[in-house]
C-alpha cells in the first residue's frame, strides 16, 4: 500500500491548468523531492495535498482513505503536517511558548489554549521534547522575535511536529538561508526522516540530490519525470526542461 496514491489531480485557475491530469503514487519512508522550474505547480501541489485548495479532478489517496475534499484540520488529523514557505511565529512570545500553543491545541486543550502551562507538565515537557529533537531546547526562553532566520525556520518546523505527524511536507525550507544554515537545517531533515515520511518542494539542486530517496520533477503542471536521483540526473527530458543541460 503507498503513502500516497494521486490519480488524475487536476487545479485549474480561470483557463490555466496549474496541475494538469497528475498521478503519481507516493511510497512510505524516507525523503521525497519535488522540483521543477518556476510556475511548474510545485506549491500547488503541495496545497492539494494538505486541503489549502481543492482540485477540479482527481482523487487524492493517503492510505488508501480519501483525502481529496477534505480541510486542513480534517487532513491533519490523518497524521499530514507541513511547513510553509513565509514563516508566521507569534512574535512577542518566546521559542517554547510558540511550541506549547500547537502542543496544547493537539493534546486536547482546546479550550484551554493560552492556559498557564505551569500547570500542565505534559504540555511543557512534550514541547520541549520537540524542541530538543530539532536541536532548539537551549534556545528555549529566547523570543521568537529575536532568533535569527535559520532558526525561524527550525521554529516554523517545530510547530508542524505538535501534531504528531506520520508525513511532514516542507516548503522550500532552504528559502534564503546562508550555507551554515542551510547544513544545520539539513540535518534536521535527515534526523527527522528516520521517523517521519518527509516530502520537500526545493530550489538547492546539491541539497535535493543528496538527501533524497525519490525525487518527482514536474513541469508546466505536469509529471515530467519521477523516481530514484541517479535516474533523474540522467534523464535528458530532465535535463532540458529542468537543469539547464543541453541535449546531443
Amino acid at each position: 500500500m503507498s503513502l500516497f496514491k494521486i490519480t488524475g489531480l487536476t487545479k485549474r485557475f480561470g483557463a490555466m491548468a496549474a496541475i494538469n491530469d497528475v498521478s503519481v503514487n507516493i511510497e512510505h519512508g524516507g525523503i521525497m523531492s519535488i522540483i521543477g522550474p518556476n510556475g511548474a505547480g510545485k506549491t500547488t501541489f503541495f496545497n492539494l495535498l494538505t486541503g489549502f485548495i481543492k482540485p477540479n479532478a482527481g482523487q487524492i489517496l493517503y492510505k488508501d482513505q480519501d483525502v481529496t475534499r477534505l480541510k486542513p484540520y480534517q487532513i491533519i488529523k490523518y497524521g499530514i503536517s507541513r511547513s510553509f514557505q513565509v514563516v508566521s511565529l507569534f512574535e512577542e512570545m518566546t521559542v517554547l511558548d510558540n511550541v506549547i500553543v500547537g502542543t496544547q491545541r493537539n493534546m486536547g486543550y482546546m479550550n484551554r489554549l493560552f492556559a498557564r502551562y505551569d500547570r500542565q507538565k505534559d504540555v511543557r515537557d512534550k514541547a520541549m521534547d520537540i524542541l530538543d529533537r530539532v536541536g532548539m531546547a537551549h534556545m528555549a526562553e529566547l523570543p521568537a522575535a529575536s532568533i535569527p532566520h535559520g532558526d525561524r525556520k527550525i521554529l516554523d518546523l517545530s510547530m508542524a511536529l505538535t501534531t504528531n505527524p506520520e508525513t511532514l511536507l516542507l516548503d522550500e525550507p532552504m528559502a534564503g538561508l546562508s550555507k551554515a544554515e542551510r547544513l544545520r537545517i539539513t540535518n534536521v531533515i535527515k534526523t527527522l526522516s528516520q521517523s517521519h515520511k518527509v516530502i520537500l518542494v526545493e530550489h538547492d539542486m546539491d541539497l535535493v540530490f543528496s538527501i533524497s530517496e525519490t525525487i518527482l520533477v514536474l513541469h508546466h503542471g505536469e509529471v515530467l519525470a519521477c523516481g530514484e536521483p541517479g535516474t533523474i540526473a540522467d534523464n535528458e527530458e530532465v535535463q532540458s526542461a529542468y537543469l539547464g543541460r543541453e541535449v546531443a
